[in-house]
C-alpha cells in the first residue's frame, strides 16, 4: 500500500501527458489510436490508485444514511471532475491536496457535513522569499486552474422541495425554527458550522445536541432520500 501511495503523484503526471498527447491534432489516425489507448490505461490506474488512498484518508462515514449517499455522490462527483481535468493538474501539490482542496471549497460543503474535519489536515513544506523552510496548507493556498465547486443541486433541491413534507415537519425541542428542513439547508446550502447554526436558531449554548439530533435525523430519513434519489 505504501509504494502505491508514493507513486500516486508520478501516476498523475503521466495520466497528465497522456491526455495532453492524446489531445494533439497533429498525429496520424494510427499514433492517434495509441495516444487514447494509453491514455484509458493512466486515468485507470490513477484512479484505482485514488480510491484506495481515499479509502484510506477519507473512510465512509461510520453512520449509515445520508452521510453514505453524499459519501458516494461527492467521491463519484470528484473522480468524474479529475479525470476530466488531469491535463491542468499542478504537480506542485499532491493529488489528495487537489482533491481536499476541491471537497473543502464545494458548495455542499461535504467536510462540515460528514464530521471530516478532524482527518483532513495536510501540511507540506515550502519555502519563503529567503529561502527558509516553512509549514503550509495546501487547502489555503492551492488554486487549481479552473474549479469547478461540483455543488448537488439535486440534493439541495429536494431538500427544499421536501415532497412529503417529513423534513419540514421534524422540529428540534419543538421550536418551528429549527427543523430538520431549516438544519439541513443551512448546513449543506448555506455551509453553517454547528456553532453557527445554534447561535442562529438560538438553540442553547453548545452545539452537541443539535448535532445529535441531526445524525438521528439522517438515519431516519435515509428511505426518504434514497426513495427520491
Amino acid at each position: 500500500m505504501g509504494k502505491s501511495f508514493s507513486s500516486l503523484d508520478e501516476v498523475a503526471v503521466k495520466a497528465q501527458k497522456a491526455v495532453i498527447k492524446a489531445e494533439n491534432e497533429s498525429l496520424s489516425d494510427e499514433d492517434r489510436q495509441q495516444a487514447l489507448l494509453e491514455k484509458q490505461i493512466a486515468l485507470t490506474k490513477l484512479m484505482t490508485l485514488l480510491m484506495e488512498r481515499i479509502k484510506v484518508e477519507l473512510p465512509k462515514p461510520g453512520n449509515v444514511g445520508l452521510s453514505e449517499y453524499i459519501y458516494e455522490e461527492t467521491l463519484q462527483n470528484i473522480y468524474l471532475y479529475i479525470c476530466k481535468n488531469i491535463g491542468k493538474y499542478n504537480s506542485d501539490y499532491s493529488v489528495m491536496a487537489w482533491v481536499k482542496f476541491l471537497l473543502k471549497k464545494r458548495k455542499n460543503n461535504v467536510f462540515n457535513w460528514l464530521n471530516w474535519d478532524g482527518k483532513v489536515s495536510y501540511i507540506d513544506k515550502g519555502l519563503n522569499k529567503d529561502g527558509d523552510e516553512y509549514e503550509r496548507n495546501p487547502l489555503e493556498s492551492y488554486q487549481p486552474p479552473s474549479l469547478n465547486p461540483l455543488p448537488s443541486e439535486k440534493l439541495i433541491e429536494f431538500i427544499k422541495e421536501d415532497p412529503e413534507g417529513l423534513l419540514a415537519s421534524k422540529l428540534f425541542k419543538k421550536n418551528p425554527q429549527a427543523s430538520f428542513q431549516a438544519i439541513l439547508l443551512k448546513k449543506n446550502e448555506e455551509c453553517k458550522t454547528w456553532e453557527e447554526i445554534t447561535q442562529e436558531l438560538n438553540l442553547g449554548k453548545t452545539h452537541g445536541p443539535i448535532y445529535s439530533f441531526y445524525s438521528r435525523c439522517c438515519d431516519e430519513f435515509s428511505p426518504y432520500f434514497k426513495k427520491y434519489l
